[in-house]
């Protein structure tokens, strides 16, 4: 999907004309993210046990803006709005390292910078500077459009940038708690080391 929004960004026709502007690619494009996300809020609602209200969050929330963009609005945004899940891409070669067992090895440490990097400058920079884009698109918008479309939007903007700004503490502070942990584990073996030469 990364390879399709670029293609969509790179639409001088959806770019000139960014709010109400429609094309038939990008509209096949969103008609599977539509469909992802819904199948995402069912499988969430089944596993509500071991999910959290924020993913419930997102996936309504985007799933609710990408249904808005066959109105057409925002279809050009919602191209570069997918450029977040470039994060998604280290996140799930993270999860596979953690089930394999592969924590130790160097490409753990190096699909996590990139991880956190990735995440920062896609969601939280760039996500940032284009929710400020979209409010002020809808804002000054020459077309009328339709009120109940424009504040979900603006709403489901806001939920889901806090989401992005909590879930970047979140893998911070994860990372930081990680970094002393291994900082522990080393400090211990060394003190054994230590005390197995003195035992010698």
């Amino acid at each position: 999907m990364i390879t399709r929004s670029l293609v969509i960004i790179a639409n001088t026709k959806l770019r000139n004309n960014p709010v109400h502007g429609t094309d038939q690619f990008a509209e096949s494009t969103y008609a599977v993210t539509v469909g992802y996300f819904l199948w995402d809020i069912i499988n969430i609602y089944q596993n509500i046990d071991i999910n959290d209200w924020q993913f419930m969050m997102h996936g309504i929330t985007s799933f609710g803006v990408y249904i808005l963009s066959f109105s057409p609005l925002l279809q050009y945004y919602g191209a570069c709005f997918m450029m977040f899940e470039i994060s998604t891409l280290f996140l799930n070669v993270h999860l596979t390292l953690e089930e394999l067992k592969l924590q130790d090895f160097i490409l753990y440490y190096i699909n996590g910078m990139a991880l956190v990097s990735s995440f920062f400058f896609a969601r939280i920079v760039y996500g940032t500077a284009l929710s400020i884009n979209v409010w002020k698109e809808l804002a000054n918008s020459a077309l009328p459009i339709n009120p109940f479309a424009a504040w979900f939007v603006r709403i489901a903007n806001i939920a889901l940038l806090s989401l992005s700004y909590y879930w970047f503490s979140v893998i911070v502070m994860t990372a930081k708690k990680n970094a002393l942990d291994a900082d522990l584990i080393r400090a211990m073996s060394e003190i054994g080391n230590h005390d197995a030469t003195k035992a010698e």
